[in-house]
């Protein structure tokens, strides 16, 4: 089967069927579990991330009552703009809470759920959009971005 994108899953725990489902899809699934031991976030301190840069989707799974964890998302956010799709699971009462900060993005409850195979098919389409503007900007590289093979 042909790589269909690679999916950043951020989860401390957790989601780990939802993972074998997306790669049964043909996803790659890199797992980063939230701020390391210093309590940082590269993507929300530093302004960069290399694993964010490699994904074509981002599953967010952080606890939104935490005050850095909703930083983080908003540096998500920016950073993936609308290219890459980005799907949030909250908690119990936390879409009503954070309505503000989730308005307009991809949400569920508890986990992915229904929305696993929309957000299987988002992320395909911005990977195949990567690789086509890959191709577009230098056609030397053409096999370079291929997928199952690095792209940067």
């Amino acid at each position: 089967m042909a790589r269909r994108g690679t999916i950043l899953d951020i989860a401390p725990a957790g989601g780990a069927e939802e993972r074998d489902l997306l790669e049964a899809m043909g996803h790659r699934v890199m797992i980063c579990p939230g701020p390391g031991d210093d309590g940082r976030c590269p993507l929300a301190e530093d302004g960069s991330c290399a694993v964010v840069d490699a994904a074509d989707g981002v599953v967010f799974r952080l606890d939104l009552d935490y005050p850095y964890h909703r930083q983080m998302l908003r540096c998500y956010r920016s950073e993936l703009g609308d290219a890459t799709p980005l799907h949030v699971v909250v908690r119990p009462g936390q879409q009503q809470r954070h309505a503000g900060l989730l308005e307009g993005m991809s949400v569920s409850v508890g986990d992915v759920g229904g929305a696993l195979h929309g957000f299987s098919s988002q992320v395909a389409m911005a990977s195949a959009a990567r690789v086509a503007l890959v191709d577009q900007a230098d056609p030397t590289r053409r096999s370079a971005a291929l997928p199952g093979s690095r792209r940067r």
